[in-house]
């Protein structure tokens, strides 16, 4: 079928798509990159399902950065950068943590 017939660009990645949705949706442009490379950084790393990223948690990280989107920041930042003290006290910090 046509790209532009249907609307999807078949050169994205789920990740992309995730992104374009959020922002779609309402959630902010940076709040949505950071979904984004939490998916993307899943992927590529080849993390185990356990942790946050997978295609099928996209409904759910959607959802969070709708309604809560400071603590959605917040555990995106604890999951790409979990030993980064620094950025993660930063980030607390400028989230009201």
């Amino acid at each position: 079928m046509n790209e532009q017939v249907t609307g999807i660009n078949s050169n994205n990645a789920f990740w992309d798509e995730w992104q374009l949705a959020a922002i779609e949706a309402g959630v902010a442009a940076p709040l949505a990159e950071l979904g984004c490379e939490i998916m993307r950084t899943h992927r590529k790393n080849r993390w185990s399902k356990d942790f946050l990223g997978v295609e099928d948690d996209g409904p759910v990280m959607l959802e969070m950065c709708l309604t809560e989107p400071a603590e959605a920041e917040m555990l995106f930042i604890e999951n790409l950068h979990p030993y980064n003290t620094a950025l993660l006290e930063a980030t607390r910090l400028r989230l009201g943590f």
